[in-house]
């Protein structure tokens, strides 16, 4: 027996195959994948949940190497000269001994009020009397120079009077508190023998006639003269450390022949060292 297989048979048999393999693939229903209807939202975050967000920083660093090298150099020369004095050695003086300076201005009186006037004086002195002793004895000269009057100006020159003193001095100390800090003051006075010598020193000397109300006055003389006599007056001082700051006054009296009493009043402010 012989079978013909023609096209047409052969299109129609692969034709049946594939619409029968369609209707098996329709009826399996284990290979169909479930849909819902239902949409699901679908987010990264859940709710609540806070953002982060990183930050990276990223550093990048250049070196610049440089191949030649400069070098300054720079040189200040400085020229210091220093001078090296040594400090004097300080005067001290035994303990109580003191030795000072003081000035202020002369008024005559007596004998030498009418042809002189108040004029300048100086001094220097030297002791022994420590701050808190009660006696202690004084060595000084005292310069003055009157001022002169009218009348005998044109016939001599400057009066010069020096005094040469040595004295004994008698102070009250105590202490007192002034600005914080601790003083000694003293009240004292202060007398003994002064020797004067003068020039060019016009006077008022006795009336020939003996008339007290007769008033007769004579130039100086250019050379010295001298005359012993006395003094005595009193001061107050305030001393700290090894330095006394005082202010004095006293009463110079002489007696020239034919004369009544010569008398000086120094007033002097001055500073003694100790």
């Amino acid at each position: 027996m012989n079978f013909r297989i023609t096209t047409q048979s052969l299109f129609g048999a692969t034709a049946m195959i594939a619409m029968g393999a369609a209707v098996a693939v329709a009826q399996d229903t284990s290979s169909t994948i479930p849909r819902s209807d239902r949409r699901i939202p679908i987010s990264k975050e859940a709710p609540g949940e806070v953002v982060r967000t990183d930050t990276v920083t990223i550093y990048k660093t250049d070196t610049l190497q440089l191949t030649d090298r400069v070098v300054d150099t720079v040189r200040l020369t400085t020229t210091r000269v220093d001078t090296v004095i040594p400090r004097p050695i300080p005067l001290v003086w035994p303990n109580g001994f003191y030795a000072g300076l003081a000035g202020g201005f002369s008024t005559p009186s007596g004998a030498l009020y009418t042809p002189n006037s108040t004029g300048g004086t100086a001094q220097a002195q030297l002791g022994w009397q420590n701050a808190k002793q009660v006696l202690g004895v004084r060595f000084d000269v005292n310069g003055a120079w009157p001022g002169q009057d009218s009348r005998f100006s044109a016939l001599q020159g400057q009066a010069n009077l020096y005094n040469f003193s040595l004295d004994g001095k008698l102070q009250l100390p105590f202490a007192a508190h002034i600005l914080g800090s601790r003083h000694r003051f003293a009240l004292y006075g202060i007398g003994g023998y002064t020797h004067t010598m003068y020039k060019n020193l016009p006077m008022r000397i006795d009336s020939p006639s003996g008339d007290p109300n007769t008033a007769v006055f004579i130039p100086g003389s250019e050379d010295w003269q001298n005359h012993g006599g006395w003094n005595a007056g009193g001061g107050a001082s305030m001393v700290w450390g090894h330095s006394e700051l005082f202010i004095e006054s006293r009463l110079l009296a002489f007696n020239p022949s034919g004369a009544p009493m010569a008398r000086q009043v120094p007033v002097v402010f001055g500073m003694n060292w100790y």
